[in-house]
């Protein structure tokens, strides 16, 4: 009895070590382009306690943004920057519970953030593109359907 009480806690103590061995963290580099800041909230001394940076990731297809929130040190870190800038970012990729990974910005252009899992601040938004062309039936088709109205 008191052998399998051992047992069984040694396997519970073990058992997020098997979990986390198998979904490694993951450390990325890549470059943003710097697009604008917004400054979202000051203390009683005129200092921005929080600010909100729109980027646009470079090497992605289509309009790859990033709005990414950050705290009093990051925004004073960041000022150093102009919109514009293509700055180096760093990613870090972990495991969450709920059974995928996710990934947040740590660092952008030599300034360090501080990760909040929680934060409503930051998020992606996607947008691609492209032109549509009409033939020439299509565009005869469209012309007559205007002139009945």
């Amino acid at each position: 009895m008191v052998i399998s009480i051992a047992v069984r806690s040694l396997a519970l103590l073990l058992l997020p070590l098997l979990v986390a061995c198998a979904h490694p963290d993951h450390r990325y580099e890549s470059t943003l382009q710097f697009i604008r800041r917004h400054d979202v909230d000051t203390n009683d001394k005129g200092e921005v306690t929080q600010a909100d940076f729109m980027m646009e990731w470079d090497p992605c297809p289509g309009d790859q943004f990033q709005y990414i929130r950050g705290g009093h040190d990051f925004a004073g870190c960041m000022l150093k920057h102009e919109p514009g800038d293509y700055l180096s970012v760093r990613v870090e990729q972990t495991w969450d519970l709920n059974g995928f990974y996710r990934w947040d910005v740590y660092n952008v252009g030599g300034c360090d953030r501080e990760i909040e899992p929680r934060s409503p601040g930051s998020f992606e938004q996607s947008q691609e593109c492209s032109d549509v062309r009409r033939s020439p039936e299509s565009r005869k088709t469209l012309f007559a359907k205007r002139a009945q109205r």
